[in-house]
């Protein structure tokens, strides 16, 4: 290695050794191709190396990658989703308010931060604080359109908000 490389853990790298060709084999069961399961197997072992002290308390690891390997498909699936849906969105707008692919572009990585930062909410929750605060509507019409109690709004808005707010100033999102 030349200087400017950084040194990588010996324990990594036989964890990494030992179980790198069953994960890949493990996501491409799960996911869309060789490439795509490569890629999320490196994004899980790069997950390992920004948590070093993961390694010292690994009992199972196979399980362990698993797990971070799902939550990664998991977030894939709800990124295309959330492209597909915006595309869809973009493509009946009249073209003079087509956004240009540099806003598009951030506007994706905006709503990929709302949708983490709401992940764990419950799905009505979500879409009660996104149908108030990105449809503009008022409680009572979202608690018609949902066929819910006004009540209901109110409190699905309080945890929507709570969660934004803890997303903001605890975890310095």
């Amino acid at each position: 290695m030349s200087s400017g490389d950084v040194s990588i853990p010996q324990d990594f790298s036989k964890l990494y050794e030992e179980h790198h060709a069953w994960l890949v084999r493990w996501l491409v069961h799960r996911t869309r191709g060789l490439h795509n399961a490569q890629d999320l197997a490196q994004d899980t072992f790069l997950r390992i190396l920004a948590r070093p002290g993961v390694l010292d308390s690994l009992a199972h690891p196979r399980a362990w990658l698993a797990k971070v390997a799902n939550n990664l498909v998991v977030d894939q699936a709800r990124r295309r989703l959330l492209e597909k849906h915006y595309l869809e969105l973009v493509a009946d707008l009249p073209e003079q308010e087509v956004p240009s692919v540099e806003e598009q572009l951030q506007l994706l990585e905006l709503l990929s931060r709302i949708d983490h930062l709401l992940d764990g909410l419950r799905p009505l929750e979500k879409t009660t604080f996104l149908m108030s605060r990105l449809d503009g509507l008022t409680y009572k019409e979202i608690a018609e359109q949902l066929s819910i109690s006004l009540s209901s709004v109110e409190k699905y808005m309080a945890k929507a908000m709570l969660a934004c707010y803890k997303a903001v100033y605890q975890e310095g999102y």
